[in-house]
């Protein structure tokens, strides 16, 4: 066997070749391919970590809104709960006056209609007293001094009512 040194040589020149041919089209482009995904993985990551800084801000914002939204709804509750506590005492202050007045006129009207009944029943009984009078007399009497003797004695009956 016999050690060529110009097939040593070439064979080392013809490795080199390759070796920069294939480092130049080969593991250069592959090198950048993985460089370029790894920076597109890297900007995948920050933003989805912004995304999710995002996310977690909107959600405190959302939950912020909302806590506020309720203790505005439960503000305006209490509002409108205490408008119609005071609506409903009004009403019924007005109502308690509203009875009031036409208990007064009530008992205004029934008051007339006690007198106007008496007034009624004593000429009634003046009436039927003299009637009375003439037939158990079977006489005509005074008409002024029966007249006189029943006034006197329907006042006493009234004052005793």
């Amino acid at each position: 066997m016999d050690i060529q040194l110009a097939q040593i040589i070439f064979q080392i020149i013809n490795f080199g070749v390759v070796l920069v041919a294939l480092t130049h089209f080969i593991y250069k482009p592959v090198l950048k391919l993985l460089n370029d995904r790894r920076e597109k993985v890297t900007a995948a990551a920050e933003a989805a970590g912004e995304v999710m800084q995002e996310k977690e801000d909107l959600e405190r914002v959302r939950e912020n809104t909302l806590l506020k939204a309720n203790q505005k709804a439960k503000k305006m509750e209490d509002e409108i709960k205490k408008e119609a506590r005071t609506q409903a005492k009004l009403l019924l202050d007005q109502s308690k006056a509203e009875l009031t007045a036409r208990e007064a006129k009530f008992s205004t009207e029934l008051v007339k209609m006690k007198k106007e009944e008496l007034k009624r029943m004593e000429k009634e009984i003046k009436v039927a007293a003299v009637v009375i009078a003439e037939k158990v007399l079977d006489e005509s009497i005074d008409a002024k001094k029966h007249q006189k003797l029943i006034d006197q004695q329907i006042n006493e009956i009234i004052e005793s009512l």
